[in-house]
This record gives C-alpha cells, sequence and structure tokens, in this order.
C-alpha cells in the first residue's frame, strides 16, 4: 500500500506519463527503487524536492504541518544541516591556509 505521498506521487506520474524507470532516470537516479519509495511512510526531503522539480509539481504543498513532520525524514534534515557546518568549517580553514599562502607570496615577491 502506498503512503499518501508517496499515492499523490504515484499519480501524478502516471498523469504525466512517467514509468517508475523513466522518473528514477529522469531524478538520474537510475537504480533508485522508486515503488519503495512510494510505499514508505517517510520520504528524503532531498528527494521529495528532486521528484518536485521533475514532475513540475510542489508535492509539500499536498501536506498539512502534522503530515510533514510525519511524512518527512527528518534525519536527512539534521544530517544536511550537519554537513553544511562541516563544509563551512572546511570551507574557514581553507580561507586562512589561502591566506597565509598569499602572505607568503607576497613576501617571495619583495624578496626578488
Amino acid at each position: 500500500m502506498y503512503s499518501k505521498i508517496g499515492n499523490i506521487i504515484w499519480k501524478e506520474m502516471k498523469v504525466q506519463g512517467y514509468t517508475q524507470i523513466q522518473l528514477a532516470e529522469k531524478l538520474d537516479a537510475p537504480g533508485l527503487q522508486l515503488s519503495q519509495v512510494f510505499k514508505n511512510d517517510k520520504i528524503d526531503v532531498y528527494l521529495l524536492i528532486q521528484i518536485s522539480k521533475v514532475l513540475k509539481k510542489n508535492f509539500f504543498q499536498n501536506l498539512d504541518v502534522d503530515e510533514l513532520e510525519s511524512s518527512l525524514n527528518l534525519d536527512s534534515i539534521k544530517q544536511l544541516k550537519d554537513r553544511i557546518a562541516d563544509l563551512t568549517d572546511r570551507n574557514k580553514e581553507q580561507e586562512i591556509t589561502l591566506r597565509k599562502i598569499n602572505r607568503q607570496i607576497k613576501r617571495l615577491q619583495k624578496s626578488f
């Protein structure tokens, strides 16, 4: 049995004439088993965004706040936030390294 969000996506996919394989290919995820996505009670936020883009339909609007919380894989949001924090830290470290390199380049240019 499909979940509510899975059923909505499945119906729209059919209306637009996509098969599960075609939609997975459009999502650039040919190994993705969409039948499992449709049946799961939760869906990854990023995947729902990608499906919304491909089918040109905002599937988030079909869910009220309680349904959003229960349908979306909120762990993925936390993982994304953690990943953003990690990337931000790495970016800061790289900026510091680049500043040091630029200072060394300037010193070397002055010595020539």
